[in-house]
C-alpha cells in the first residue's frame, strides 16, 4: 500500500525505495501508521513524528479535514518535502532532499540516507537494520 501510494504521487522507483525503506526501519517492518515509538519515545506513525513535526502533522490533519491515515503520513511528508507546508524543513534542507528524490541522479541507498538525516533524523542502523541496505532490497523487489 505504501509503495503503490508513492508511486501513484510520482515518486521514482529509486525514491520509493529510500523512503519505503526509512519507513520500515521507523515501524520495524509493521508499516503500521498508529506505530508508536519502542521505548520511552513519542514517536508515531509511518515516519514516527515527534515534537514540532508531530504537532506541524495534526495542524496539517485539522487544517485540511483529514483523519490519519497511511495516505494523510505520506501527503504530509510530501507536502513538507515539497515545501507547501510549513513549518517543516529548513529551505537548505528542503532543496537537498527535494534534488535526491526528484532529479532521478540518487541511487535508493544515497536516498535513503539522506531522507532519514534531514526529514526523519534518525539513526542510519538501528536494531532493525540499516536503511541503506533495506532500501537496495526494496529497489531490487521494485524491478
Amino acid at each position: 500500500e505504501v509503495i503503490e501510494y508513492l508511486q501513484e504521487k510520482g515518486y521514482s522507483d529509486e525514491a520509493v525505495a529510500g523512503i519505503t525503506a526509512n519507513i520500515e526501519v521507523e515501524t520495524g517492518g509493521t508499516f503500521d501508521y498508529k506505530e508508536k515509538e519502542k521505548g520511552k519515545g513519542t514517536g508515531e506513525g509511518l515516519f514516527q513524528y515527534t515534537g514540532s513535526m508531530k504537532n506541524s502533522y495534526k495542524d496539517y490533519l485539522k487544517s485540511n479535514k483529514k483523519k490519519d491515515s497511511i495516505e494523510s503520513q505520506i501527503d504530509f511528508m510530501d507536502e513538507v518535502v515539497k515545501g507547501t507546508w510549513e513549518p517543516g524543513l529548513a529551505n537548505i534542507e528542503r532543496g537537498i532532499l527535494k534534488s535526491e528524490l526528484f532529479s532521478g541522479k540518487f541511487s535508493p541507498d544515497r536516498i535513503a540516507e539522506s531522507f532519514n538525516s534531514i526529514f526523519e533524523k534518525g539513526k542510519l542502523e538501528t536494531d532493525y537494520g540499516n536503511r541503506k541496505d533495506v532500501a537496495l532490497g526494496i529497489y531490487e523487489e521494485l524491478k
